[in-house]
């Protein structure tokens, strides 16, 4: 088995052929994370740009209980929103909850398609944006730092 140091010499010795293919870890991971920021947030990123307002109110609260693979749990409480369009009233769940249930009766802003009303979700400006905006801007940045190193290798 080699040792620490006769490691540290190996990759030092072999730094160019290691950097010339260092671009293509770095794409996979910059198209996994695009991936992973497309698949969380495709839905709020077409409210954002395309969504209405209007006013609505939390009627009530569904209990979750989300399992990790660690063998924990959590319980959290998931808003049910209610709010008026085009004569009718719409219920919807929201996507982000607390580990406490809170106040019904409390007024929020809701965004929601015009096109389909049921898809919606409470406006919050800055977490409309989290997980899937950092995620996507991670992948983005990776895969233009692998675009240059390809550029670099091949060019």
């Amino acid at each position: 088995m080699a040792s620490s140091e006769q490691l540290v010499a190996r990759v030092l010795s072999n730094r160019e052929k290691i950097l010339r293919y260092a671009w293509l870890p770095q794409l996979f991971a910059g198209l996994v994370f695009l991936g992973l920021g497309y698949f969380m947030g495709h839905e709020h990123f077409h409210l954002i740009r395309l969504g209405m307002r209007a006013p609505g109110t939390i009627v009530g609260y569904k209990q979750e209980n989300f399992h990790r693979s660690s063998g924990s749990s959590s319980t959290r409480y998931m808003p049910i929103v209610e709010f008026h369009t085009n004569d009718c009233f719409v219920q919807f769940q929201d996507w982000l909850g607390g580990q406490i249930s809170g106040n019904t009766h409390t007024p929020v802003t809701v965004l929601y398609d015009p096109a389909n009303p049921k898809v919606a979700m409470i406006d919050r400006p800055v977490w409309n944006w989290i997980p899937w905006a950092p995620a996507s801007a991670l992948g983005l940045f990776l895969l233009l730092v692998a675009v240059k190193g390809a550029y670099r290798a091949l060019g």
